[in-house]
């Protein structure tokens, strides 16, 4: 995947079921209750090498770790 695409998943998404967007890096875990993100979004923590989906809502996420990462 190139950089612009990487880019382009952090923008809102048009023309798809996905609302809002998909894809955020953070240094850290994402911020709860921020809005803007679909539930399904991915957050990469680039400090601690974890990855996060939204299991929130777009109006508040909830990030959630996903699996057992150390």
């Amino acid at each position: 995947m190139s950089h612009n695409a990487c880019a382009e998943l952090g923008g809102d998404q048009k023309g798809v079921d996905f609302e809002g967007k998909f894809l955020t890096f953070a240094a850290g875990a994402p911020s709860n209750g921020i809005s803007g993100y679909g539930k399904g979004a991915l957050g990469v923590d680039t400090t601690n090498g974890k990855l996060y989906i939204n299991t929130g809502t777009f109006g508040s996420a909830t990030w959630t770790v996903v699996g057992t990462q150390s």
